[in-house]
């Protein structure tokens, strides 16, 4: 197998560090989202349950069964809906989710101690019951091939041939466990997930309730090594990831403004003094 000479490669960084799988300019507008879902379809003349990918693009969405995907990234971050303010809560996106995570409600970890939990029915009720409102996600950013596309409605979308940006959160269990499997495979082959296609296909499961979802089950498609735009495109990555992180932080700021105790805005109001002074 010939392996193509382009190298990946980020200033100032470890490239593998950099990717974020050693722990294991896109803008949000220019990315597609990747979800995965289960519709219902008639198969002789019986309903059936079937695992697909939405696709969301701007204000079109389409589906498909299989996607071939190329990693160039992948962060981690804890994320809860809060059905008060209607919208979904965030930490910054990291490598690792041992560390405390500044997030958008002014805390760490949206109040889940980071870390193992080593005795969880020794905790309260109550926080037994944060710590399970709060979703560990895996986020996955690369390039991806749709195959066979089509509307839920009938037909198939246009202009969606060759390789684009996608992003997808990962937090089902069983899910990161079949992508990081394989993930685990190309780098213990020293080859990058950017060089190398995983295929994923859905797998329909059954909630207790009833209710179906949707586990994504990944395994090594084909090697297509490095192409020249390729370090370009991880750079835009790990801008994505400078500008979600910037906004998190932003809003953790925000949150905390009224915080700050009388003797720090004396300390504040103090140093002004001195900086003004010395101009």
């Amino acid at each position: 197998m010939e392996q193509n000479a382009v190298a990946l490669k980020v200033e100032n960084m470890n490239l593998t560090d950099a990717m974020g799988f050693s722990a294991p300019a896109v803008s949000q507008s220019s990315l597609s989202r990747i979800t995965g879902t289960v519709i219902q379809e008639v198969e002789d003349g019986k309903v059936v349950q079937t695992p697909v990918f939405k696709i969301t693009s701007d204000d079109d969405f389409y589906f498909a069964r299989t996607v071939e995907v190329r990693l160039f990234a992948e962060r981690q971050k804890w994320q809860r809906w809060d059905s008060e303010k209607k919208t979904m809560q965030k930490s910054v996106l990291s490598n690792s989710l041992n560390i405390d995570l500044k997030d958008t409600l002014g805390t760490f970890n949206l109040g889940r101690p980071s870390g193992y939990i080593k005795d969880f029915q020794a905790l309260p009720k109550d926080q037994q019951d944060l710590i399970r409102s709060v979703n560990r996600v895996k986020v996955m950013m690369g390039m991806v091939k749709v195959v066979d596309p089509f509307y839920e409605s009938g037909g198939a979308p246009s202009n969606v041939d060759g390789e684009f940006a996608f992003v997808m959160d990962v937090k089902n269990r069983d899910s990161l466990k079949f992508i990081d499997g394989t993930v685990g495979k190309l780098i213990k082959k020293k080859i990058s997930p950017a060089e190398h296609r995983i295929t994923l296909l859905g797998e329909t499961r059954t909630l207790p309730n009833g209710n179906p979802y949707m586990v994504t089950n990944a395994s090594l498609g084909e090697f297509v090594g490095l192409s020249e735009g390729d370090n370009e495109i991880l750079q835009n990555f790990l801008d994505y990831v400078e500008s979600s992180n910037e906004y998190v932080t932003s809003k953790w700021s925000e949150e905390n403004v009224e915080t700050i105790s009388s003797q720090d805005q004396d300390i504040v109001t103090n140093i002004v003094d001195v900086e003004d002074f010395d101009q």
